[in-house]
């Protein structure tokens, strides 16, 4: 956990008083694959950076119902309810993978906008990443049959986890562990339809089979179900 702050596209260009400004308060943080960062409903101490790993970010309904609402990527936010005037987070966030991360207590939020506004455009940029994602989920829902939305989703998990688009040859892993409930929570589906349809795309040569992994074998042939017109 040795990083300097300045090699962390957050911080980078801050002048040393910046970041003397930025270490007030900090502390680093380990995760291993599983294990909670904080709850929904929790009181909003802390906001956090992912340095390694990966996080899923989750909702539980009225009813009952769990569902992802936001993976956060190396780099990124998270947990950042004093940005948004929230004394609560708003849903819970636990490790996909072993992860890293550096915190700071809430009362920090405002010196640190002021000494690195790059934080205040990450956490606009979050906010309006999960915007999009919900208007995307409410389109496909709305919109196009199983098949394309579970084909959408995984090719959109592929390029942000991999930071391009797959390419149309060889196998590319999305490279954080994904349950079929998983996907069904992210694509609006059941869990049975989501196993269903993955299974005959494993029949055919789609994806490959591997446990609580996707690994696309051939994203031309997705791309072309995602494409496909009911």
């Amino acid at each position: 956990m040795s990083e300097n702050l300045s090699d962390l596209p957050l911080f980078a260009g801050l002048s040393p008083a910046q970041l003397d400004e930025v270490r007030q308060g900090m502390i680093r943080q380990a995760l291993a694959q599983g294990e909670s960062l904080f709850l929904q409903g929790d009181a909003a101490a802390r906001f956090f950076v992912l340095i390694e790993g990966r996080l899923k970010v989750t909702q539980v309904t009225e009813d009952g119902q769990q569902f992802i609402v936001r993976i956060v990527h190396p780099g990124e936010l998270c947990g950042f309810a004093p940005a948004l005037g929230r004394s609560h987070y708003p849903g819970s966030a636990e490790a996909m993978v072993d992860s890293r991360l550096l915190a700071w207590p809430r009362s920090r939020w405002e010196p640190l906008i002021g000494a690195a506004p790059s934080l205040a455009f990450s956490a606009i940029q979050a906010v309006g990443r999960k915007l999009d994602e919900a208007h995307i989920r409410l389109r496909e829902m709305s919109t196009e049959e199983a098949g394309r939305r579970i084909a959408h989703l995984l090719l959109r998990l592929a390029r942000q986890g991999n930071g391009a688009a797959p390419p149309d040859r060889g196998p590319v892993e999305i490279p954080f562990p994904l349950t079929r409930q998983d996907i069904a929570g992210m694509s609006g589906n059941t869990l049975h339809t989501v196993s269903r349809i993955m299974a005959a795309w494993e029949t055919g040569g789609i994806l490959l089979r591997a446990r609580r992994k996707v690994i696309i074998a051939d994203a031309a042939a997705l791309s072309a179900i995602a494409q496909t017109q009911s």
